[in-house]
């Protein structure tokens, strides 16, 4: 028999080989209806599963408060109330006394059932805890089957991941395969963070794989491959120790600053919105976080978020950025990134904030109590005029109260690059987002522009100028793009001037070691060669 190809969506790059690690079981066969005689005493061994899966998580709760992870531990608590819910008890064993459902399947479905009317309520924070609710209700229908309440080095196979699930799997795992999910859920991106390759989207087809089945997922593709053949094995097996050993490396040399070998300093940050983003990002050196996405748990909000809840999504991440930087993104709503309650809005970004100044206010105000301890930045999407710069700088400075945060703008279009200088004048740094400039410049759909040319000299003149305008006005200019972290493209974006570099959590070792094999002085004449293919002349270049 051949490969057997699996389909589904990519929430993560990357290729990798293991043995299959189920945590949901395909039905096999009919079920059993219990006896009556067995009814009263299979409850009792649920009730006894959802205490003992309630005790898992204090432990996993216990391990992540002494590691320093305390909003993750209350984050993880909120586990246990749901495993001792009595609502969720009562279920259990009415499936089980009253139909003769066995326990573990009563288990799954209660969770289900609460799950599914969760995920119906307009509440967008509770509505997140449905797949919490499915992770709960699978560990205890483990704790029934006697299973292992970790699981060994694999590829994890489920339906949805639980923010449980994640913290105690996801870094053991060499890769993930969800049957459901999607590429903004907490598991996508913590696998991005962690450069676990991810598969969503699979249907109910992948949960017919088999516990310790060898699977291949690749991430680049979105296919999950059973029985793989000889050369697939060789290459998924080749990826995943060139990036085992990448990891070693950075972790082993994170003390020792991003300089090129002739003296330039660059700052290398991450791409964070998890704590366990930041938590790899950090052991592999990076010097803060240069992009925080504040609009990924508000995607499916009914309304604007109120002041309460972006606290508690933003803590868990600033908490642990004391005396760090902390760059927060506005809400980047808008095109493919628009919730419910804004459909039918044609605005993007800072233009679709600013029709809403009383929302943007609140965020404001979210963003300064919850990053209160660290280096605070806060970061506009979407600009294109200083204008605009100039009413978002009125309403934080409103809100502040004696604390201090940095207002910068996001280059990402060819008006705002156009505009830079004037930008300049009233930021106190500029972010240039590489995957929507490429796009517009080059006329590119979203996906595609992910691995655009972003060395295309239309693309380069604009940094160029946007590098140009930050240095004039002595504020610093960062690149949050997929650019920042392109062996081919990063020298030139160091070359051109750019002070910091924001990359994906798992890349921050591999571009810091990047930059020690730099000659700055190389760089400047490689980028200074490819802008005179463009007739560019900047004042320091001319």
């Amino acid at each position: 028999m051949g490969e057997q190809i699996v389909h589904g969506v990519s929430a993560a790059p990357g290729i990798t080989i293991g043995h299959a690690v189920v945590l949901d079981l395909a039905p096999n066969g009919e079920a059993v209806t219990l006896s009556v005689a067995q009814r009263a005493g299979e409850a009792k061994r649920a009730a006894d599963a959802l205490g003992a899966a309630a005790s898992q998580l204090e432990g996993i709760a216990r391990d992540l408060r002494a590691a320093g992870r305390a909003a993750e531990a209350d984050i993880i608590e909120t586990g246990v109330l749901m495993a001792l819910d009595p609502e969720l008890s009562a279920r259990v064993e009415s499936l089980i006394v009253d139909l003769g459902v066995n326990p573990e399947a009563a288990l799954r479905e209660a969770a289900d059932q609460t799950a599914a009317e969760l995920a119906r309520l307009s509440d967008p924070t509770l509505a997140l805890r449905a797949d919490d609710v499915r992770s709960v209700g699978r560990r205890a229908a483990a704790c029934v089957a006697g299973a292992a309440p970790t699981a060994t080095e694999g590829v994890l196979i489920a339906r949805t991941l639980g923010p449980a699930d994640v913290a105690e799997l996801a870094p053991k795992a060499k890769g993930i395969a969800l049957a459901g999910g999607g590429v903004t859920a907490h598991a996508a991106i913590v696998a991005r963070s962690l450069g676990l390759p991810m598969v969503v989207g699979l249907g109910a087809e992948l949960l017919e794989i088999g516990d310790g089945e060898e699977v291949v997922v690749d991430g680049d593709r979105g296919i999950v491959v059973r029985l793989p053949d000889v050369e697939r094995i060789a290459l998924a097996r080749a990826e995943t120790e060139r990036r085992r050993l990448a990891r070693e490396v950075a972790v082993a040399r994170r003390l020792e600053p991003a300089q090129t070998r002739d003296g330039h300093r660059v700052r290398v940050l991450a791409n964070a919105s998890t704590a366990a983003e930041l938590h790899e990002a950090m052991e592999q050196g990076a010097e803060g976080v240069g992009l925080l996405r504040s609009e990924l748990l508000f995607l499916e909000a009914p309304a604007w978020p109120t002041f309460e809840e972006q606290v508690r999504v933003l803590r868990p991440v600033l908490s642990h950025l004391q005396g760090q930087t902390a760059t927060v993104r506005l809400f980047d709503f808008g095109g493919d990134k628009t919730p419910p309650f804004l459909r039918g809005s044609t605005a993007r970004g800072i233009d679709l904030l600013l029709e809403a100044p009383q929302a943007l206010q609140t965020q404001l105000a979210a963003i300064v109590e919850a990053g209160g301890d660290t280096n605070l930045r806060v970061l506009v999407p979407m600009v294109t005029s200083a204008e605009q710069m100039q009413a978002v700088r009125g309403l934080l400075n409103a809100v502040l109260d004696g604390r201090r945060a940095q207002l910068g703008a996001m280059i990402e279009t060819p008006e705002a690059a156009g505009a830079a200088q004037a930008i300049s004048g009233v930021a106190d740094f500029l972010s240039i987002g590489t995957n929507d400039l490429t796009q517009l410049v080059l006329g590119l759909d979203r996906e595609r522009s992910k691995t655009a040319p972003v060395l295309d000299v239309r693309v380069l003149r604009l940094i160029a100028a946007t590098s140009d305008a930050a240095h004039a006005a002595h504020i610093p200019v960062d690149v949050c793009g997929e650019a920042a972290s392109e062996a081919g493209a990063m020298p030139v974006l160091v070359g051109l001037g750019v002070d910091e570099l924001s990359v994906a959590a798992a890349r921050v070792g591999v571009v810091r070691q990047w930059v020690r094999e730099l000659r700055y002085a190389s760089c400047r004449r490689e980028s200074a060669r490819l802008l005179d293919q463009a007739g560019y002349a900047s004042r320091e270049r001319v």
